[in-house]
């Protein structure tokens, strides 16, 4: 990812932490609290996964247990709610949070087959969601008619920012250039390799040099993290998640020229889609390490943290840690293992 000097490699790096909702409620609380007080951490980014706890419910659970930490969701989607109704929600977690919310927004796909909700357009629907979105913010009302959602009305009480910042998550070609010419942050969805990088950057440039953005916004990854004083545990942990992304973006398998046996590729597609579905694992399990590398991050803390410098290097600004659990290990656990990993990343 090659930047400008203002905003190049070596800058700053900060480090977030993605909380699945669907921990104890117990635990997730005391998670938060643990993440708050540490001044490695920056941000608490909450999954929209359907059907673990409500997206809204988690973060204001979040909010009430913080006062630190920007609070975000990872991602959320323009089909499941009406955007008018994502505006609302985050002006009002925004008011109550103290200013701390960030909205990260892709195409979706949790629970979407399930509720019978088709995803036309994402690219368009996500833009015009954006549009929508800062339009209430401002206040006033709003009269827009788009090809994929439509708006005549109000917020009826006022939002404490009129921008509330914007990331765009993802990994394909027109969404990510679609994050380069909208978006605050770019969240680019896994692509650990130099390849993938590089590929994102363009897009994101290509994006913010089409709406005249210059480099355009923040850059940030979406990263999966195995942890473990054990370098094959925490290699095992990532493989159901990447067998995942493989699962949703075959494609960019082509795009980065990474090359992957047919007949496993085929028995992977094949599999009906559940983040807890076992045969991700199974199939997962025949990964090479180059593979689970080209998508995740794992291994004790110092090897994540060399990983973490290398990202910083290439131009990436924020990394969103998503905790891949070894067998028995505990959220409790990665996040001691991955503050020490984020010390020796600095």
């Amino acid at each position: 990812m090659a930047r400008d000097a203002a905003r190049g490699a070596g800058a700053d790096l900060t480090v977030g932490v993605g909380l699945l909702p669907r921990y104890d409620l117990a635990v997730f609380e005391d998670t938060v609290r643990r993440i708050d007080s540490d001044p490695l951490f920056s941000t608490i980014w909450v999954p929209d996964e359907r059907f673990f706890r409500d997206l809204g419910v988690s973060l204001t659970i979040a909010a009430a247990n913080s006062e630190r930490v920007r609070l975000g969701s990872a991602v959320t989607d323009a089909f499941v709610r009406h955007p008018a109704l994502t505006a609302t929600l985050f002006a009002s977690l925004d008011e109550y949070a103290g200013g701390r919310m960030v909205i990260g927004i892709g195409a979706g796909v949790a629970g979407l087959p399930a509720m019978g909700i088709a995803r036309p357009r994402p690219q368009t629907a996500i833009r015009e969601a954006i549009h929508l979105m800062r339009a209430m913010w401002k206040g006033g009302r709003v009269d827009f008619d788009g090809a994929t959602t439509s708006f005549h009305g109000e917020l009826d009480f006022a939002a404490p920012r009129e921008a509330i910042p914007i990331w765009v998550a993802g990994r394909g070609p027109r969404i990510l250039e679609l994050a380069g010419a909208v978006a605050d942050g770019a969240l680019v969805g896994g692509l650990v390799a130099p390849a993938g990088l590089a590929f994102a950057e363009e897009r994101i440039l290509a994006g913010a040099a089409s709406a005249g953005r210059g480099q355009g916004p923040t850059r940030a990854i979406w990263l999966h993290v195995g942890l473990d004083r054990d370098e094959r545990r925490a290699r095992d942990a990532v493989r159901p998640i990447v067998a995942t992304v493989i699962y949703l973006s075959p494609d960019i398998l082509q795009t980065l020229g990474i090359e992957m046996d047919r007949a496993l590729l085929q028995e992977l597609l094949a599999i009906e889609y559940s983040l807890d579905n076992p045969r991700l694992r199974e199939v997962g399990g025949r990964f090479s390490d180059e593979l689970l590398a080209s998508f995740s991050t794992s291994g004790t803390p110092a090897q994540v943290a060399e990983g973490f410098r290398a990202l910083r290097e290439a131009g990436i600004e924020h990394i969103a840690v998503f905790p891949s659990l070894g067998e028995g290990q505990t959220i409790t656990e990665f996040v001691e293992l991955l503050a020490e990993a984020t010390a020796g990343a600095q």
